[in-house]
C-alpha cells in the first residue's frame, strides 16, 4: 500500500523521468529567443571528395559575419532582419596543405545585404529576399534562415527549408544544446530520385546559459553517391558554422505591430519560398551521339582484326557513353545512325546498344529501318530484340509493342525473340507499371491455351519465367506435370519464379515429378527445384518420402545428385541438416551414398569477379558419361539475376561415343532399346532474361558434317552482350551551395566464345568455353555556381575472365576431365576531382589511382575428376 501512494505522489507531482540519452526541456524553464540583437561569425564549407579519403580534396569556403535583431516580435513570433556583412569565398592552391586565403569573386559585391524572415513557434513561415540577386548568394541567405528555423518540443515533426519538406527529429542532449536530424528530405522541383544516395543531414544548437539566444549553430551535410565496394564512390560534404560574438553596430527600428513592420521593408524584398532555387545540370566532356555510337563499332572492328574485342571494360564504358548520348536522341537521328552504317556487322553491334536503351524513340527508329513486321526482317533486327531485355528501365510503349510483334510478326525468330523480350521487359518495370504485367500474363495465358504443339507451350513457358510472376505458378506446374518436349522448360520458368511461389503443397507436387518415371532430365530438374525452395523450412515426411524413392527406385546419377545438392544446401540451411540427419541410416549411410556415376552438381566460390563477389554453380546430368543436359550458373554481387546461365543439352549421342544407351535417359514413353535421334542445342539467359534457344546440330549427318569441316574448332562468338546493372541520377539542395548533380551508372560486357574439337579416329574430344567480363562502374558529381564549379569522377574497371576446358576420351571407356579456371587479372579504379574558383576561374586538380591485384584460381571439381585430369592430360 505505502508502495502504490509513493507512485502516485510521484505521479501527482509532475516529475518527469528522462532517459540518459536526452533531457525534457520542461526542466529548465521557458526558452525565449531573439531578446536582444546578435552578431555571428559565420563560416561555411564546401567539400567534394573520392569516398574512401580523408584528404586532398577540393572546395572553398565562405566567411563573413550576420547581424540578427528582431524589428517586431511578441511572445514566440518575430520578424526577424539579417544582414550579411562582407563575405568572402576563399579558396586553396594546388598543395592539399595550403591555406585558404581570400580571392576575388562575385561576392565581393555584396558587402553589406539585409533580408528578413518570419520565425513563429521555431519555424519560418515567411522568408523576403531580392528575387534578383545571383542564385548563389539567394541560396546561400535561404541556408543562412534555415538555421534559425528551431523548434523547442522534442520528437518528430515535419519542416520546411533549404533541402525542401523534410522529417525532422529534435533531442535535448543537455540544458543547453539541442540536436536536429533531418531525414526524408524531398525538394519540391526535383524529378530525379536520391535512390542510390545517402545522406546525412545534421544540426546542433547550443544556447546561452540564460536561455534567451542561440550562442552557437553548427549545421552538416554529407552525401555518398557511386559505388564504395568498388572504390568509384563520391562524397560531398557541407557545413556552416555560426558563432555569436558581438552585437550589431546599428540598432534596427522596431515596429508596433507585424503589417506595420511588413510595409517598412525595402521594396526590391519579395517573399520567396524557402527551398532551395535549383539549377540544371552541365553536362562536361559528354560525347555526341554520333561520337558515341562510333566509338561502339571500333570497338567491334577492332575485335573482328584480332584485337581480342569483347568483353573488355572499355566496350563497357563505349556502351555506358552510348547510352548516356541516346537520352535524347529523337526517332529521325537514330534511323540516321542505322542507315549510315556500313556492314551488318557494323549495323549489329549498334543494335545491340540501341536494344540495351529501351526508349520510345529509339524502337520507334529501328522499327521503321529495320522493319520488324515484316517477314524479310534482317538479322540485327534480332540481335536488338535480344538485347531489350537486358535494358534497365524499358519504356512502357515498348514493352505494349513487342507484345504486338510476338503474336503479329511475320518472321517467326522476330516472333520469338520479341515475345521473351517483352515478358522480361515487363518484369523489370513491376515495380513502376505493373499493369504491363497483368497485361502479359494475360496475353501468355491465352497464347498457351491456343497452342497446339510442345514447340509453342514451350515457348510460352520460357516467356512466363522471364515475366517472374508468381502467380503464374500454378499454370507452370501443371504443365510441367502435363509432360512432354515442354515440361522441362516449364521447370526452368519455375526456376525463375520469386521463392514464395513454390510453397508447401507445390513442393510435394515437386517431389512427386521427381520420384515419377519422366526423362531424365525432367526428373533432375523438378528435383534441383525442389531441394532448392525446401531447403529454408522442409517438409521432414515429404522429403524423407523422396530419398526412400530415390534409394530404392532412382537410377545411380539422379540419386548422386539429390546428396550433393542436398549436402552443398545443408551448409547454409541447417533445418536441412537436421531433416537429412533423420533419415533412416541405410538411406544416408556411406554405403548409400557411394553412388557410381558422373553427373554432379557444384557450387564453387570465384572471388571477386568484375562487379562484386561471384560464385559459379553447375548441374551436370551426364548418364553413361554422355553430356544429357548442363547447366552453369555465374551469379555475381550487385546483380539482381544471375549475370549469365548457360544450357547445354544433347540427345542420341551415345552411339557416336560407343557407349550403350541408358533406359535413364530416354524419352518418355519410348521403348528402352529405341535410338534417340541426335540433337544439341545451346540456351542462354543474360541479367535474369532467357534468350531465344540455338539448335547446334539435327541429325547424325548433320554433328558428322560439323566434325568433319571442322566447325567451331577456332574460338567461335556465341554471345555479345552490354548489360546495364543500374543508372542513377539525382538533384540535392547542398547547404551553403546550391545544386549538387550526382549520377551513378553501371554496366557489364560480355563475350562468350566457344570451340570444340572432335577426333574420331583417336576417339578423343576437347571443347573450351571462355567467359570474358568488362566491368566498368562511375560516379559523377558537380557543384555549379556562378562563384566556380567543383567536379568529381570516379572510375572502376575489371576484365575477369571464366574458362572451361572439357577434355573428353572415349576410346575404350568413358573418361572426362573438366578444368575450370579464372584468370589473374586487375580491379583499377581512379577519381578525379577538379575545381574553377573566383573570378579568374583558378583551377585545382587531384587525381587518385588504384589497382587492386585480382590472383586467378583453378576450382576444385572432385578427387574422381582430379584423377581423370592426371590421365588424360598428363
Amino acid at each position: 500500500m505505502n508502495i502504490i501512494l509513493i507512485i502516485g505522489a510521484l505521479l501527482s507531482s509532475g516529475i518527469t523521468f528522462v532517459g540518459p540519452s536526452s533531457v525534457a526541456r520542461g526542466e529548465y524553464g521557458e526558452i525565449k529567443l531573439f531578446q536582444s540583437p546578435a552578431t555571428y561569425s559565420v563560416e561555411s564549407m564546401v567539400l567534394l571528395n573520392d569516398a574512401g579519403r580523408q584528404d586532398k580534396e577540393v572546395g572553398y569556403k565562405i566567411a563573413g559575419s550576420l547581424d540578427v535583431q528582431a524589428v517586431w516580435g511578441i511572445d514566440s513570433d518575430f520578424l526577424l532582419k539579417f544582414t550579411l556583412n562582407s563575405p568572402k569565398l576563399l579558396a586553396r592552391g594546388k598543395l592539399v596543405t595550403a591555406d585558404y586565403l581570400p580571392i576575388k569573386s562575385i561576392w565581393d559585391s555584396y558587402y553589406k545585404t539585409e533580408f528578413y524572415a518570419h520565425w513563429k513557434n521555431g519555424i519560418i513561415t515567411n522568408a523576403y529576399l531580392n528575387p534578383d540577386e545571383v542564385t548563389d548568394v539567394l541560396n546561400y541567405k535561404k541556408s543562412l534562415i534555415s538555421l534559425f528555423q528551431l523548434q523547442i518540443i522534442d520528437g518528430e515533426h515535419n519542416e520546411t527549408d533549404v533541402s525542401g519538406n523534410c522529417d525532422v527529429l529534435y533531442d535535448s542532449i543537455s540544458m543547453q544544446i539541442i540536436r536536429k536530424i533531418k531525414t526524408k528530405c524531398k525538394h519540391p522541383d526535383t524529378k530525379d530520385s536520391s535512390e542510390g544516395v545517402t545522406s546525412r543531414r545534421l544540426t546542433r544548437y547550443t544556447l546561452s546559459e540564460k536561455l534567451d539566444a542561440i550562442d552557437e549553430v553548427h549545421a552538416e551535410e554529407l552525401h555518398t553517391a557511386g559505388y564504395q565496394e568498388l572504390n568509384a564512390a563520391i562524397k560531398a560534404r557541407a557545413w556552416m558554422r555560426l558563432r555569436r560574438d558581438g552585437v550589431p553596430r546599428t540598432t534596427a527600428t522596431k515596429y508596433p505591430d507585424f503589417e506595420t513592420a511588413i510595409a517598412e521593408l525595402p521594396s526590391n524584398l519579395k517573399p520567396v519560398e524557402l527551398p532551395m532555387l535549383m539549377t540544371e545540370d552541365v553536362l562536361d566532356n559528354e560525347l555526341s551521339l554520333e561520337e558515341a555510337i562510333n566509338d561502339v563499332v571500333l570497338d567491334d572492328e577492332e575485335e573482328e582484326a584480332g584485337g581480342g574485342g569483347g568483353g573488355r571494360a572499355r566496350t563497357a564504358q563505349a556502351g555506358l557513353r552510348a547510352l548516356r548520348a541516346l537520352r535524347n536522341a529523337t526517332q529521325d537521328h537514330i534511323a540516321a545512325i542505322l542507315r549510315a552504317q556500313s556492314d551488318a556487322r557494323s549495323l549489329t553491334a549498334v543494335c545491340r546498344v540501341l536494344g540495351s536503351a529501351g526508349s520510345a524513340h529509339t524502337h520507334a527508329g529501328v522499327s521503321r529501318e529495320l522493319a520488324l513486321s515484316e517477314r524479310d526482317a534482317p538479322p540485327p533486327a534480332t540481335h536488338y530484340l535480344h538485347a531489350l531485355p537486358l535494358a534497365h528501365a524499358p519504356d512502357e510503349s515498348v514493352v505494349l509493342d513487342l507484345v504486338r510483334l510476338g503474336t503479329e510478326a511475320r518472321c517467326g525468330a522476330v516472333r520469338e525473340a520479341a515475345l521473351l523480350a517483352a515478358a522480361a521487359s515487363a518484369a523489370r518495370l513491376a515495380n513502376h507499371a505493373p499493369h504491363l504485367s497483368h497485361t502479359l500474363r494475360d496475353a501468355l495465358s491465352k497464347h498457351l491455351a491456343r497452342c497446339l504443339d510442345d514447340e509453342c507451350r514451350a515457348l510460352v513457358a520460357r516467356a512466363l519465367g522471364n515475366l517472374q510472376r508468381a502467380d503464374t505458378a500454378e499454370l507452370l506446374l501443371e504443365q510441367a506435370e502435363r509432360g512432354g518436349a515442354a515440361a522441362l522448360h516449364a521447370l526452368q520458368a519455375l526456376q525463375a519464379l520469386p521463392h514464395e511461389a513454390i510453397g508447401p503443397a507445390r513442393q510435394r507436387r515437386l517431389a512427386a515429378l521427381a520420384a515419377s518415371m519422366r526423362p531424365l532430365e525432367v526428373r533432375a530438374a523438378a528435383l534441383d527445384l525442389f531441394l532448392v525452395r525446401a531447403a529454408p523450412l522442409p517438409p521432414p515426411l515429404v522429403l524423407a518420402r523422396l530419398s526412400h524413392e530415390l534409394h530404392v527406385h532412382a537410377p545411380a546419377e539422379l540419386r548422386r545428385l539429390f546428396w550433393q545438392r542436398a549436402h552443398q544446401l545443408a551448409e547454409e540451411h541447417k533445418p536441412l541438416a537436421d531433416v537429412l540427419a533423420m533419415l533412416a541410416p541405410e538411406q544416408r549411410g556411406w554405403n548409400a551414398l557411394a553412388i557410381s556415376g558422373t553427373s554432379s552438381a557444384l557450387v564453387r566460390p570465384l572471388g571477386m569477379f568484375g562487379v562484386g563477389g561471384g560464385r559459379l554453380e553447375s548441374l551436370q546430368l551426364t548418364p553413361g558419361g554422355v553430356l544429357r543436359r548442363g547447366t552453369v550458373r555465374l551469379n555475381v554481387d550487385g546483380t539482381p539475376a544471375p549475370l549469365l546461365a548457360i544450357e547445354l543439352w544433347t540427345r542420341g549421342l551415345e552411339s557416336l561415343t560407343g557407349g550403350v544407351k541408358s533406359s535413364e535417359g530416354g524419352a518418355e514413353g519410348g521403348a528402352e532399346d529405341e535410338e534417340e535421334d541426335m540433337s544439341g542445342g545451346l540456351a542462354l539467359t543474360v541479367g535474369g532474361a532467357r534468350l531465344p534457344s540455338v539448335t547446334l546440330f539435327d541429325g547424325q549427318a548433320q554433328l558428322l558434317g560439323h566434325v568433319w569441316a571442322g566447325t567451331g574448332s577456332t574460338p567461335t562468338p556465341a554471345l555479345r552482350a552490354l548489360q546495364p546493372l543500374g543508372t542513377r541520377s539525382a538533384a540535392l539542395p547542398l547547404l551553403a551551395a546550391g545544386t549538387l548533380h550526382l549520377h551513378s551508372h553501371s554496366a557489364v560486357a560480355l563475350a562468350l566464345d566457344a570451340q570444340a574439337q572432335v577426333s574420331l579416329w583417336s576417339r578423343t574430344a576437347l571443347s573450351e568455353l571462355e567467359l570474358r567480363v568488362g566491368a566498368a562502374s562511375e560516379a559523377r558529381a558537380s557543384l555549379h555556381l556562378a562563384g566556380g564549379t567543383l567536379r568529381a569522377h570516379a572510375q572502376h574497371a575489371a576484365e575477369p575472365r571464366l574458362r572451361v576446358a572439357a577434355h573428353l576420351d572415349f576410346y575404350d571407356r568413358m573418361a572426362l576431365c573438366v578444368k575450370v579456371s579464372t584468370e589473374d587479372h586487375v580491379r583499377r579504379s581512379n577519381t578525379t576531382l577538379h575545381s574553377e574558383l573566383g573570378s579568374t576561374q583558378r583551377k585545382v586538380r587531384r587525381e587518385r589511382l588504384l589497382e587492386v591485384p585480382q590472383p586467378g584460381r583453378t576450382l576444385a571439381l572432385g578427387p574422381l575428376n582430379d584423377a581423370a585430369c592426371n590421365t588424360l592430360i598428363a
